[in-house]
């Protein structure tokens, strides 16, 4: 990748030839080659050979502070799915001079994963992104030297500062929601006369269950809600609701981005472990199901 080595660590994302900033951390976006066997006749070896191509899928950590491509699209695939776009990541050396450059063409974006938001928490936040292209390009970098703020990332956003709000219940002591997703399908188009196959993502959208741990002084209102919709059975589409999770700087008025939640039911309502003579609070556990999310800033 290079005729000198060089410090890893920078590394620069564009979307579209546009700057999206500096990314935490990487893993992934390779191409590997798909290997098949043969069993012939008495020969005591297996023989083997490759075949197709495969470009397997790049993970990406990344800030409050990416830019603005990155959240439109994140933004425009949770709300219509098949949006793809060409990437590319720059491996720079300390200076920020270009040393290598992978190329990712035709992406989705495949899962986005939320950290667990707790309100103990001393965390930066970080988004996990899983983008999967058609087709993957490794070129030498031309040793330009990226412009930018390295630090955009750190934009104000820490694990602890949320705010939650669900159809009316208290959720002013929610103290940790657990890591969430919003993800969707990609299937291969295996065509006889082409080594890499064609990519398209299927129509379903797969969102994860939320987990919510609250202060056990708002306890009553969540269980009528659990006891209706759960013991009782009264959740049809009317019974859901409706929340919203916001992201906030650290003055905790500052909003940064939100994620809203679209039918929302409880499927489950317990006391949290706990043991005996500890000064912890005492929390209860939710967990919750939702039909859709939205990415908005």
């Amino acid at each position: 990748m290079g005729d000198q080595s060089y410090a890893a660590g920078r590394f620069a994302f564009g979307i579209d030839g546009q700057s999206a900033g500096f990314i935490k951390k990487f893993s992934g976006g390779v191409i590997k080659g798909e290997v098949v066997t043969h069993d012939l006749g008495t020969s005591p070896i297996q023989r083997k050979h490759l075949a197709t191509i495969s470009h397997e899928p790049l993970t990406l950590d990344v800030t409050m502070g990416m830019g603005k491509g990155l959240w439109d699209w994140i933004q425009a695939s949770w709300d219509k799915g098949f949006i793809q776009k060409n990437c590319e990541l720059q491996a720079c050396d300390f200076n920020h001079k270009v040393k290598a450059v992978r190329v990712f063409q035709d992406a989705y974006i495949k899962k986005v994963v939320v950290p667990t938001m707790d309100s103990s928490s001393k965390d930066a936040g970080y988004f996990t992104i899983e983008l999967d292209p058609r087709i993957i390009r490794y070129e030498k970098g031309t040793g330009e030297t990226i412009k930018g703020n390295e630090d955009i990332g750190a934009k104000k956003w820490l694990c602890s500062n949320f705010r939650f709000e669900l159809g009316g219940l208290p959720t002013d002591r929610v103290a940790k929601i657990d890591s969430f997703s919003w993800g969707q399908k990609v299937v291969k188009d295996e065509i006889g006369s082409f080594r890499e196959p064609i990519k398209e993502t299927s129509s379903l959208m797969v969102t994860s269950n939320l987990k919510l741990s609250i202060s056990i002084a708002d306890y009553w209102p969540w269980f009528e809600w659990f006891k209706s919709f759960v013991i009782d059975g009264k959740y049809t589409d009317g019974d859901e609701k409706q929340g919203s999770l916001t992201f906030l700087a650290p003055d905790l008025k500052e909003e940064l981005g939100s994620i809203s939640f679209e039918h929302v039911g409880i499927i489950s309502l317990e006391e949290e472990a706990v043991e005996a003579n500890t000064e912890s609070v005492a929390c209860f556990v939710v967990e919750l199901y939702c039909e859709s999310m939205a990415f908005n800033r």
